[in-house]
């Protein structure tokens, strides 16, 4: 008997250890020596150069940058067929980071496109979530498909045993440096001028209105360092990626137009590399008029605390959730938190359906990206996001996505019933695992 009880102890501190630590280094604002648009070739060919560099060796600073364009699409039949388009006019290269593929019409159109253009010359390259993109269940077809038109895909093994390589020519790493935290990431560089980001994967349930969620596409200087991003993730999964000098020109053209929309590549890296969330919490707290937030799985303590004294200090504060989302027990710790965010003036409106976007609008700055407010996302997933310092943006922002999502919910209201209470107390205290 005791020795099962210490191989269990044993066995929740390597779990603690791996997964659910949560570690925070100053992230955010980023250093004087942060990579810049016009470094982020060099610096990515060095990264190459590194000899089997590990998954969270991507934590790289990236510096303030500039968007020339910026579009906002709100739900899967705006976003999917914009992408479609992009990826059927690429030219040179497709790079895609994505988390969910699910069997369905909108992942087949994707592979569809992503193996068509592949046939006909031009680069594709994929990195995927082994648990979210179901790689060896549902969607292997697919990805066995790809492979066979050229497209390279590797994986993030958030389940050990950890294969580093390309898809079907992988190999052992007896670091299990990906055990315990997906690859959340959702995102697209396309011929290295232009950039998505958003919350959606490839799955149906984004294109026929039971999830709701939100992609940006980007043009400019910003698109650069997304490329970055994308690259060095390639080879730390064991991607090929060639060092030489000058190399990898192709990949880095220099924008007709960088742009003068301030925009700000944000990542969070496991190991503490988080200026996702410290950016987050920064224009949060620097909020003096409007914050408005849309978020599915809003379950941290910290960022809770932060938009009750933000509405304290008479910010108009409006929170966008999900009646019920895909996730009872997060919806059940938010609203337990319902009295004292109404208590504090914050508007909570319930979206019917799944509300899966990640939006954070704090005056004129606005976060659009992969980062769910809850344990998994601020501190031990990867994740992605783009930060816009610009007026017309965040106001393009307010009216698309948090007022058209508004005018389709009911406001949220503190919960009555003793059952439901005691159920939403319990879920509260287990957030630091949601």
């Amino acid at each position: 008997m005791y020795s099962l009880v210490a191989v269990l102890v044993v066995a929740y501190l390597l779990l603690w250890w791996v997964s659910l630590r949560i570690v925070e280094h100053p992230s955010w604002p980023p250093p004087d020596d942060a990579v810049t648009p016009e470094h982020a070739q060099s610096v990515t060919e060095a990264f190459a150069r590194r000899s089997n560099p590990a998954r969270d060796d991507v934590a790289i600073p990236y510096a303030p940058s500039t968007a020339s364009d910026v579009q906002l699409f709100l739900d899967g039949p705006q976003f999917f067929p914009a992408m479609l388009m992009d990826i059927e006019t690429a030219n040179h290269s497709i790079h895609m980071h994505m988390f969910g593929v699910t069997e369905g019409d909108i992942a087949q159109r994707f592979v569809d496109a992503l193996v068509t253009r592949s046939e006909a010359g031009v680069e594709v390259r994929l990195i995927v979530d082994f648990y979210g993109a179901k790689v060896d269940g549902e969607s292997k077809p697919y990805f066995d498909a790809l492979a066979a038109a050229g497209v390279e895909t590797v994986v993030n093994n958030v389940f050990p045993p950890d294969y580093d390589g390309l898809y079907g020519d992988q190999s052992l790493d007896w670091r299990m440096d990906e055990a315990g935290q997906s690859d959340h990431r959702k995102a697209m560089v396309v011929d290295g001028q232009i950039g998505w980001v958003g919350g959606a994967g490839l799955q149906d349930h984004f294109n026929a209105g039971s999830f709701r969620d939100v992609f940006v596409r980007v043009e400019g200087d910003v698109v650069r360092q997304m490329q970055a991003v994308f690259l060095t993730s390639f080879a730390s999964f064991g991607g090929p990626v060639s060092g030489a000098p000058d190399s990898l020109a192709p990949y880095f053209p220099a924008p007709r137009d960088p742009g003068t929309i301030h925009t700000s590549l944000l990542q969070n890296i496991p190991g503490g590399f988080v200026p996702a969330t410290q950016a987050s919490r920064a224009i949060i707290e620097a909020s003096t008029g409007r914050l408005d937030i849309m978020n599915p799985y809003f379950t941290d303590p910290g960022m809770l605390d932060r938009i009750v004294v933000a509405a304290e200090r008479g910010v108009e504060v409006r929170l966008v959730v999900s009646e019920r989302s895909n996730n009872a027990a997060a919806d059940a710790a938010l609203k337990h938190q319902y009295p004292r965010l109404l208590a504090a003036g914050v508007e909570i409106w319930e979206y019917p359906v799944t509300m899966h976007a990640k939006v954070t609008i704090a005056d004129d700055a606005m976060i659009v990206g992969t980062i769910n407010y809850d344990a998994w996302a601020l501190y031990r997933n990867l994740e992605i996001a783009l930060l816009f310092e610009d007026t017309t943006v965040a106001d393009l922002g307010v009216s698309d996505f948090v007022e058209a999502n508004i005018a389709l919910s009911r406001p949220g209201e503190v919960p009555t019933g003793i059952g439901e209470r005691m159920k939403y107390w319990f879920w509260d205290k287990f957030v630091y695992f949601l």
